[in-house]
């Protein structure tokens, strides 16, 4: 990350959720709890903690990326799929990057406001079982106001446009090098 390596904070973020995921579940055994002095009723704060923490980190990702002088997310992901963008694209692809900036914030509020003001069933069940359906819903609003707001861009569907996108980065040669041995 020092070197300027893309990917790198990325790498690290996935390195703290897993750890953090395996913590919680271990925490959640008998043998966990146990040995950490009965922290049992502690757990589903680190369920809280972890679910906020990934949606913070999404909402930061795409919020600090609409910085004067910085390009939106999703306008380099545009970028990356699509070539040279025209300014309606532009404009639309930074205002996307605000949505998605927005969006996770607002799930950021809404488990805040279930798990301190709900039962930890009607957050377990937001948390668990609500929240992917409402990304999807997400991804899926946003494909619907693109092809009638800016035709111009890509409408293959998700999975071509992640695979275009992939297939630029790589090809914009910023594979990572090999660090020393």
């Amino acid at each position: 990350m020092r070197r300027g390596r893309k990917g790198g904070w990325l790498a690290l973020f996935i390195a703290i959720g897993l750890a953090y995921a395996l913590l919680a579940h271990w925490l959640t055994t008998a043998q966990g709890s146990a040995a950490l002095g009965g922290l049992g009723p502690y757990v589903p704060w680190f369920y809280y903690l972890q679910h906020v923490a990934m949606f913070v980190a999404l909402a930061a990702w795409f919020g600090t990326s609409l910085r004067s002088g910085h390009e939106a997310l999703v306008t380099r992901f545009a970028r990356l799929a699509e070539g040279t963008l025209s300014p309606a694209a532009l404009a639309y692809t930074r205002a996307v990057t605000l949505a998605w900036s927005v969006f996770s914030a607002a799930i950021v509020a809404a488990s805040t406001l279930l798990f301190f003001l709900a039962p930890l069933a009607l957050w377990s069940l937001f948390a668990n079982l609500l929240t992917l359906p409402l990304v999807g819903a997400m991804f899926v609003a946003e494909y619907l106001v693109r092809v009638r707001v800016c035709p111009e861009l890509g409408h293959g569907g998700l999975l071509r446009s992640v695979a275009r996108s992939v297939r630029a980065y790589w090809d914009s040669g910023a594979r990572p090098t090999p660090g020393p041995r």
